[in-house]
């Protein structure tokens, strides 16, 4: 690696590390975490399991008992909690760069002059940066939730994904095994990641210009070792698809809306703002247009990765039901992202080469600049310290919805913590209700407030109500 690479990824690794840990408590616990911590810091692994099933139904307990060991060793305050994750952050940030050297190791028949190992260094440099300082990676990594172990196993999974392709190694195939496990454990919804790896197969079985040695025992290789990481969770399946379907027809995930046609572009626009999309697609068509000729199968493998997960999700919400969530396929912006880095160095001068990355860099911070200038937090912890100042030795705190009374918990004396339940239409005997302000139906907020029609306190984004 020649040192004005190494010098950049060391930075990016800096920055990443800064922007995901820097005041990582700050913001309230939001009732998403709240779920997570429930199970995560109950006191034996058999609770953890049987509470992440009710809590986080359609999920493996992975990242639950991962933190759960967390916590065993660092506690559990929101920042020791929160660690993990970010740890995972920068660990996707570090793995963005082999990913990006890999992918540009992909050759085509008749490439013209494809980047050598420098460039390609300088370019996986440029896209970790890119990476650590985008707003749509930080805040996910900065969340008590799976989504950082999720991107970290997403980036090594494709990165071995084609390493093993080009160079056979059985230690890749074992990994590849233990990694699709992990990847499906962390989410079902990371199947999107093995669907553009089953697509790619294809591509390069029925394309013979896209250059592989050993072609087909390399593809029938690293396609047994993704189906023996399947199998090898498939006893857990039944369960889990039970589990979910039960959650589905309970209405619990009817807030989620169908998207639109469109919103995989969309999908791009909000991660990185509606006044640095124009530019950084613009660098990225930039990428795909003067390096078309010498890197057809990297650049060919990045737009797959970046556009297959949000148009699967799309297709499955019009033919399934509503399932788009950016959060779940955050693995297709570093795509994006490695394209951006593209463009920049395909840019005429090494002034130019700066000032692109500079460029990206200023609108990056901005974006951040910008998002934390809105409040994102809930105030849970001021409703909690109302409830239970408001509420006598046998009273009870009702939370609507009732997925939010884990947070309230958190934020409850844990001699109380009993006392906190979720809200049931047909529960009458809470003395005092907590209710968000967003994020609840209209009707169920109207019911709320006839049973509890006076006003204790508001906090922001949630009212403390009592008989």
């Amino acid at each position: 690696m020649n040192r004005f690479a190494l010098a950049l990824f060391f930075i990016a690794l800096v920055a990443g590390a800064y922007l995901r840990f820097q005041d990582l408590g700050a913001l309230q616990m939001s009732s998403d975490e709240g779920a997570t911590w429930a199970a995560a810091d109950a006191p034996t692994i058999h609770d953890v399991i049987a509470i992440q099933q009710t809590h986080n139904a359609g999920k493996l307990p992975l990242h639950d008992l991962m933190l759960h060991g967390w916590i065993a060793l660092f506690g559990n305050s929101l920042y020791a909690m929160r660690s993990l994750s970010a740890a995972f952050g920068v660990l996707a940030v570090f793995l963005i760069f082999p990913l990006t050297r890999e992918i540009f190791r992909i050759r085509t028949a008749g490439d013209d002059a494809p980047p050598d190992p420098s460039e390609a260094d300088m370019i996986a440099a440029l896209a970790a940066l890119i990476c650590a300082v985008s707003i749509v990676l930080i805040k996910y990594d900065r969340e008590l939730r799976m989504y950082g172990m999720l991107l970290a196993l997403a980036t090594m999974h494709l990165w071995l994904f084609l390493r093993a392709l080009r160079v056979p190694s059985k230690l890749d195939y074992v990994f590849l095994v233990i990694l699709t496990s992990a990847l499906l454990a962390t989410n079902f919804v990371t199947t999107s990641v093995l669907a553009v790896e089953a697509i790619w197969l294809f591509l390069i079985l029925v394309i013979p210009r896209i250059e592989y040695p050993n072609r087909v025992p390399a593809i029938f290789a690293c396609g047994v070792a993704i189906l023996a990481g399947i199998v090898l969770l498939s006893p857990t399946f039944y369960t889990l698809i039970s589990v979910g379907h039960a959650v589905v027809a309970s209405g619990k995930m009817d807030w989620l809306e169908a998207p639109p046609w469109w919103e995989p572009a969309a999908f791009f626009n909000k991660a990185t703002g509606s006044v640095g999309f124009p530019i950084l697609f613009a660098f990225a068509g930039w990428g795909v247009w003067r390096g078309w000729r010498s890197a057809r199968g990297a650049i060919s493998f990045a737009l797959l990765l970046m556009w297959a997960p949000p148009v699967l999700l799309v297709i499955g919400s019009f033919v399934w039901r509503p399932m788009f969530m950016e959060r779940y396929i955050e693995y297709s912006f570093p795509a994006f992202f490695i394209l951006i880095a593209l463009g920049i160095w395909k840019l005429d001068s090494q002034f130019a080469r700066v000032a692109g990355a500079l460029v990206v860099v200023i609108l990056a911070i901005g974006h951040r600049h910008s998002y934390l200038q809105k409040i994102h937090d809930t105030d849970w912890r001021e409703a909690a310290r109302v409830a239970q100042a408001s509420i006598g030795p046998a009273d009870t705190v009702a939370v609507a919805p009732e997925y939010a009374n884990e947070v309230v918990r958190y934020y409850t004396y844990p001699p109380l913590r009993d006392h906190i339940n979720g809200y049931n239409a047909s529960e009458s005997g809470a003395a005092v209700a907590i209710l968000a302000e967003h994020g609840f139906n209209a009707t169920a907020t109207a019911r709320v407030h006839r049973a509890f029609p006076r006003i204790l306190a508001r906090a922001h984004g949630v009212v403390v109500l009592a008989r």
